[in-house]
């Protein structure tokens, strides 16, 4: 499974990205409460409630709570790594969701997934033509 977070959105959004859509069409793709808050306070592509209630219709991946974020900062030391809050959500999420991978473009991001060894690589995962 593989969570694509806000920035992936953002830029399929722009542009259609074809790894993101066979993730979908293959049921591999998964959503998170705070990325579709986070593209509600955007644009997302009209009409704007079907495309946040069709990011809410894909599988969601385990929520983590404050707690466990606050614990994944400190024991793996991701204080002033220049990711936020819901970044670091993101990843605790991932962590605690099985077999599943992040897919960010977000830089400082990627690295602290590249880290625990849970960033996704679109590129190894072109879909099939």
């Amino acid at each position: 499974m593989v969570l694509a977070d806000t920035s992936v959105w953002v830029a399929h959004f722009r542009n259609a990205n074809p790894v993101l859509q066979s993730l979908v069409a293959m049921d591999q793709l998964l959503c998170h409460p705070l990325i579709v808050l986070e593209l509600a306070c955007g644009t997302p592509p009209a009409p704007r409630e079907r495309t946040l209630g069709d990011l809410q219709k894909l599988q969601q991946a385990v929520v983590a709570t404050t707690e466990e974020t606050l614990a994944l900062i400190e024991r793996k030391q991701f204080h002033d790594s220049g990711c936020g809050a819901i970044d670091m959500a993101l990843l605790a999420s991932v962590l605690l969701t099985p077999d599943t991978l992040l897919w960010t473009t977000d830089k400082n991001l990627e690295v602290l997934a590249a880290r625990l060894g849970v960033a996704f690589s679109s590129a190894s995962h072109q879909p099939s033509s």
